[in-house]
């Protein structure tokens, strides 16, 4: 009885720590707002403050349930390390002192995680779901908290690989955890686009002539539409490029130190930059775009929204009305039973048997609005996609300036390699020819006077020359290997597989063959990127994947190293950035803390057909 009694107190108690997590929500949400607005200082706080929450009740889960949630997140990062001359660097900023890259690292290592996307799911729907834990405690004992230590552990824990054999239990609450997630997604798409809905008022800035604060706050609302951009990628899969023109260059002075802009001249060169930026952003017409979009976005992502919200919780509030509030009411003799069940729609169930009749329609809603919660999330993402994604025009524009600001990337690293190839001939090669000419005049000279000695010179000489070969052959393997120009990019890629010290797995194939430079370039990047895997990423298996849709080539490498990588640090990377810039490519990394890390190649590129 006192095993009973206590398992009673005790789901009280988590039912009460539950319902503070609705406070952790607000807090994000709140934070999330300032986000959006500029203010990126306390939403990282926000999310490592509602960790506290959950630390305790994975710990209260363990000492009461018996059930032990191991912790989900990733590793911290690692403390930022000076350069030689003290400095830090990120990129190409440096910083003086650390706080700022620490600060960074630990806001990107808290949003980025995925667990945090599942801790706010369990903070909304948790309270709920707790709320049920002391009537079952009351029915079933220490078995109810049992059930609720395994439900933390679900949403909570740690995520185990799923294999094929994955059970059906496991798959419908995989099911059923996924379509939450979807909502959610959907209600976060909202939430952003009335946000973006408060920016639209800058025009009515333009109209009462605050020009100076006009283009900051078109800037400002640009990192709004841009965080909806991302996120409907990382939550519906659907891409929304980034459409708005490049910002003007600085200012050039003229030859008596002035600044011209039209027939006006300054003396110093802040409001020319200033006046460049308004025209800038007043003419870019994805500026208009975002404007249009900011108010179309909300009624329909409303209406989209409406279906799956208003279904799910109907049926969700429709069971919790039936089997948990019913029983209450009736056992404290209340008389706002009736009005309850009115108030959600549901007709007056007082008895046991009107409840089991209910019971079908409620899940049949929650269970109906759940279902179409994914499809209607990625037709927000598409319908965001029509205003908010790049135009032609605009990607032609952000083109040219790519162009441009590779060109000269391209001529120093083409410069940088033809020295290399210079000094590989000259120190290495030449040097072993004219060792082998002297070694040559030697045998002449003793050929006749001391023949063995002159046999010995040209075994020397043999060997010597085959060293040579071999060097020669992998100087040229470093120019253009002949297993590419022979095989193809799959094969070579194959190849380079076969050579890695890791457990390499290439899938893919392409139809025909890529244009050489360009088959080139993708070849030296999966060669880099392997590289980078097997010497600074510690991994053991290594995924390559290749296939060209729609006039792209796309190659993604995956290793299951420790992460940490970044673009900026590394001269390889820096390298592969370079070489996918004379061809318009793109380079994307993710590479979290502990892994994994998932290098994207892009390259714009035709395939010849007949020479598949």
């Amino acid at each position: 009885m006192t095993h009973y009694v206590r398992s009673v107190g005790r789901a009280f108690a988590l039912a009460g720590l539950a319902l503070v997590s609705w406070l952790d929500v607000l807090a994000e949400l709140l934070a999330f707002g300032l986000l959006c607005t500029g203010l990126i200082f306390f939403y990282a706080p926000a999310l490592l403050w509602a960790r506290r929450r959950s630390a305790k009740t994975r710990e209260l889960v363990a000492r009461w349930c018996g059930i032990e949630v191991g912790s989900p997140y990733r590793p911290e990062p690692p403390e930022p390390e000076p350069e030689r001359d003290g400095w830090y660097r990120d990129g190409n900023q440096l910083y003086k002192r650390a706080w700022w890259l620490r600060w960074m690292r630990r806001f990107h290592w808290a949003t980025d995680d995925p667990a945090t996307r599942r801790e706010l799911g369990w903070q909304l729907v948790n309270p709920l779901v707790a709320l049920v834990l002391p009537v079952a405690a009351v029915l079933c004992g220490p078995r109810a908290l049992r059930w609720y230590g395994q439900w933390t552990r679900r949403w909570l824990g740690p995520r185990a690989d799923g294999g094929p054999e994955i059970g059906v239990k496991r798959r419908v609450l995989r099911w059923v955890g996924g379509r939450c997630e979807s909502l959610g997604h959907q209600m976060g798409l909202f939430v952003l686009a009335v946000v973006q809905l408060g920016f639209t008022v800058w025009p009515i800035v333009l109209l009462i002539g605050a020009y100076p604060v006009a283009a900051p706050i078109v800037l400002l609302s640009r990192t709004v539409t841009n965080t909806l951009r991302r996120e409907a990628w990382n939550w519906t899969g659907v891409r929304i490029d980034r459409p708005y023109l490049p910002a003007p260059s600085l200012p050039v002075p003229r030859p008596d130190g002035l600044f011209q802009v039209g027939k006006q001249l300054y003396e110093e060169p802040w409001e020319p930059v200033r006046l460049a930026r308004m025209r800038w952003v007043t003419r870019d017409r994805a500026t208009w775009r975002d404007l249009a979009s900011g108010l179309l976005n909300v009624p329909v992502f409303l209406v989209l929204m409406i279906p799956t919200v208003s279904a799910t919780f109907w049926g969700f509030l429709g069971l919790q009305a039936l089997w948990i509030w019913r029983p209450i009411a009736q056992g404290a003799n209340s008389v706002w039973t009736t009005d309850w069940f009115t108030m959600i729609g549901l007709p007056s169930a007082t008895t046991t048997l009107d409840a089991l009749k209910l019971t079908p329609v409620a899940l049949v809603f929650m269970v109906g609005g759940l279902i179409p919660a994914t499809w209607l999330a990625r037709q927000q993402a598409r319908f965001a996609r029509l205003l908010l994604g790049p135009t032609e025009a605009s990607r032609l524009a952000q083109r040219v300036e790519r162009l441009k600001e590779t060109r000269a990337d391209a001529s120093v690293a083409q410069a940088a390699e033809l020295r290399r190839i210079e000094r590989d001939l000259h120190d290495g090669v030449q040097a072993r020819l004219v060792a082998m000419g002297m070694k040559l005049g030697a045998v002449e000279m003793l050929i006749d006077t001391e023949p063995e000695a002159a046999k010995k010179l040209a075994a020397e000489l043999r060997a010597a020359s085959s060293e040579t070969l071999t060097e020669l052959r992998l100087l040229v393997r470093g120019i253009h290997p002949p297993v590419l120009s022979e095989r193809g990019l799959v094969d070579a890629v194959r190849a380079l597989a076969l050579d890695s010290p890791l457990d390499v797995e290439v899938t893919g194939s392409l139809a025909g063959r890529l244009e050489k430079p360009e088959e080139a370039c993708a070849y030296f990047a999966v060669s880099e990127l392997l590289g980078n895997a097997a010497k600074h990423g510690e991994a053991r298996t290594v995924s390559i994947t290749l296939e060209h849709l729609d006039g792209l080539l796309r190659i993604v490498v995956t290793d299951d190293g420790k992460g940490g990588a970044e673009a900026a640090r590394g001269s390889g990377i820096r390298g592969i950035e370079r070489r996918l810039g004379v061809f318009d490519g793109r380079f994307s990394l993710t590479s979290p803390i502990g892994g994994p890390t998932k290098a994207t190649v892009e390259i714009p590129c035709r395939l010849d057909l007949e020479q598949s």
